[in-house]
């Protein structure tokens, strides 16, 4: 094998002695010392000295280090569930397709957590086979979902139901379309509900989303969740009921809101107060009767 050698070469080396002339190492002058290029291991060579080499090693432990580590999930990101005033989530496996990828964004409140606004605009909801799409609830009766004003408007759902719940205010206006509707609620001097102050308080806001679903739900006992606003603006289901348990409330609007399953106006569709008592002190009900078949 052809062995590419490398030298250098001492400075000539002099020294001056004085009256006793100069001295000088003509030896040192033309020595001449090999330098290795590398070790042969069994005929290979082992580069040792190679710069390329470790950088080169260097980005592939950064590929590798990236590749294997797991994106943080965070607010709105979805097939998450974020607990509440969190907004870090953790992945969730659907139990009616687990061996699909989820689509749920779910928000969890503990018991006392309070919350300025939580919203969610434009978006669409609904897959095949759910047979929720938009849900909202407390544990029970002693431990709600207390909002200050609840406004849903400029969207679609197939059926509506409200339960277990108290509102100061409920008005339904003539904007909302229902393929029959029922108001089965309990005249009531309801508490109204008062929420001013936003500080010190998260917010949940999520605009332009295709999801399967949104879940809101108190998950532990002990008191009640406080909510400023909670606003619905054009969420639309194709498939799915939006369902409302365990809330206490001041103010309920629906404006221009449809809903409906089949077209028939025989067969309530927007259900309030018809699974469980929902005690009211003020009720609009505008509410006109269509055909309406959200398809």
């Amino acid at each position: 094998m052809d062995k590419k050698k490398f030298s250098f070469r001492w400075p000539s080396l002099s020294i001056n002695l004085g009256f006793m002339g100069t001295f000088k190492l003509p030896g040192l002058s033309k020595l001449r010392i090999p330098l290795p290029t590398g070790l042969y291991l069994g005929g290979g060579k082992l580069i040792m000295f190679s710069l390329s080499a470790v950088v080169l090693g260097f980005v592939a432990g950064v590929f590798l280090l990236i590749s294997k580590g797991e994106q943080q999930i965070t607010f709105p990101m979805l097939g998450a569930v974020y607990e509440a005033p969190s907004m870090i989530g953790t992945r969730i496996v659907d139990p009616e397709t687990p061996a699909q990828a989820s689509q749920t964004l779910e928000v969890r409140f503990p018991a006392g957590v309070r919350l300025d606004v939580v919203e969610f605009k434009n978006i669409n909801l609904g897959k095949a086979g759910l047979a929720t799409s938009f849900k909202i609830s407390g544990t029970s009766t002693t431990d709600l979902i207390t909002i200050d004003e609840l406004i849903i408007k400029n969207s679609e759902f197939p059926t509506m139901s409200f339960d277990y719940s108290e509102f100061y205010e409920l008005h339904a206006t003539s904007s909302v379309l229902a393929a029959g509707h029922t108001f089965n609620v309990t005249s009531a001097t309801a508490t109204d509900v008062t929420v001013s102050s936003g500080r010190g308080a998260t917010s949940y806001i999520a605009t332009d989303m295709t999801v399967d679903r949104i879940i809101l739900t108190q998950t532990t006992s002990g008191g009640d969740v406080i909510i400023d606003k909670l606003i619905l603006d054009n969420v639309n289901a194709w498939v799915g009921a939006f369902d409302l348990d365990y809330t206490h409330i001041g103010t309920v609007t629906l404006q221009n809101v449809k809903v409906g399953d089949d077209g028939d106006i025989n067969s309530a569709d927007l259900l309030i107060g018809t699974n469980g008592t929902v005690k009211v002190n003020s009720v609009q009900d505008g509410v006109q009767e269509a055909p309406i078949w959200i398809r």
